[in-house]
């Protein structure tokens, strides 16, 4: 198995980079151990996308988080493996849902075999995270049995506005707070709770990864509409074409082309010539610059978070990993201004995105259009 670097990502300080790439080569192997089945297909299928790559962003935040507390401690590795291994079912599930051909640069599972081959792929990848987290305690498992509801949640969300035209910025913000924003922010709080850190930690490490997972979806459809196609590894607009009508283009539909655009899509995906012309309203400046300052929302929202941290050389990675999003995307330079003046971003839900796919060196950490993704 093995995991791609996540280009522009290097930590700030030498030594943490090191440490923390030296854990994520420990989380790899038991990786490899937790995906192990006695039945000879279940364990092909099941380490199948593992072994096609992947960067292990969730697992490298569960071990950043550890540095609020003891990064030492031995159940940072198993809590990684339990957030990765949901992260991974969610993928499986996801490919079926979408119907999708390929992930991470091989055909995906559902196309490998079937349908029900990848389902009960994730539902076994479930149970394996479910009975690790058993092991690192009570307060663990809960936490992962209610992000794993959340998840799902979130999915069956998306599921009911997928080409729905009426649906409003707000309720797509709790979508993807859910799908996206859920795992993440559990991934930072796992590592707090399984290091020992500071219980006034805990709440802060969530908070600020789930700013950081809303800010990662919002960068991810910007990307997807104003990336290259070598830099996705696929055409852009494809949230056009699957009906996921992202922030921008929900944008869209409330500015003055709204109208047409809505009458683009009032047929379904649009194809050839309809497509072009909506790309190109749902890419024009004015949209691309509301979705922009809500990146840069989330991101001073994680800032602002990281601030009641101790200082070190993992805020400063955590916190520059933030900063990467907003810049990705063009949202804001690598100094930390805003690229170009922008609206107001949309209010959240109650808590407050595929590239993944293409698995492209220019790709952000795994897309979290989760349970699934």
């Amino acid at each position: 198995m093995s995991r791609r670097v996540i280009p522009g990502l290097e930590s700030p300080d030498p030594i943490l980079e090191r440490d923390v790439r030296a854990r994520l080569d420990l989380v790899e192997a038991a990786l490899e151990k937790a995906v192990h089945a006695d039945s000879d297909m279940l364990a092909e299928t099941s380490r199948y996308l593992l072994a096609a790559g992947g960067k292990r962003f969730r697992p490298m935040l569960v071990l950043l988080a550890g540095y609020f507390g003891d990064p030492a401690d031995p159940r940072l590795i198993p809590g990684s493996v339990s957030i990765e291994l949901v992260h991974q079912a969610t993928l499986y599930h996801d490919d079926v849902i979408d119907e999708a051909d390929a992930r991470h640069g091989v055909p995906s599972a559902n196309v490998r075999w079937d349908n029900t081959v990848a389902i009960l792929t994730g539902d076994y990848l479930f149970a394996r995270a479910s009975e690790i987290s058993t092991d690192l305690g009570t307060d663990i498992c809960a936490l992962l049995a209610r992000t794993i509801a959340t998840l799902c949640d979130g999915q069956i969300r998306e599921v009911e506005a997928a080409g729905r035209v009426e649906q409003t910025e707000v309720a797509y913000m709790e979508i993807i707070r859910r799908k996206t924003g859920a795992l993440i922010a559990t991934s930072c709080r796992i590592g707090g709770m399984l290091s020992d850190a500071p219980h006034e930690h805990l709440d802060v490490l969530e908070g600020f990864g789930e700013a950081l997972g809303l800010a990662f979806q919002l960068s991810d459809d910007i990307m997807d509409l104003t990336a290259s196609p070598e830099t996705l590894g696929k055409e852009p607009g494809q949230d056009l074409t699957e009906g996921v009508y992202t922030l921008p283009i929900l944008h869209a539909l409330g500015g003055p082309e709204g109208d047409e655009l809505r009458g683009l899509l009032a047929a379904g995906p649009p194809e050839a010539e309809a497509f072009e012309r909506a790309l190109a309203i749902v890419a024009d400046p004015r949209n691309l610059a509301h979705a922009r300052a809500a990146v840069v929302a989330e991101v001073d929202r994680a800032r602002a978070l990281a601030e009641r941290l101790p200082e070190g050389p993992a805020l400063s990675a955590l916190v520059q990993l933030a900063e990467f999003l907003a810049a990705r995307c063009q949202a804001r330079g690598s100094g930390g201004s805003s690229s170009e003046p922008s609206g107001s971003p949309p209010e959240r839900g109650s808590g407050g995105s595929s590239s993944e796919r293409a698995g492209a060196s220019g790709s952000p950490p795994d897309r979290g259009k989760e349970t699934g993704s």
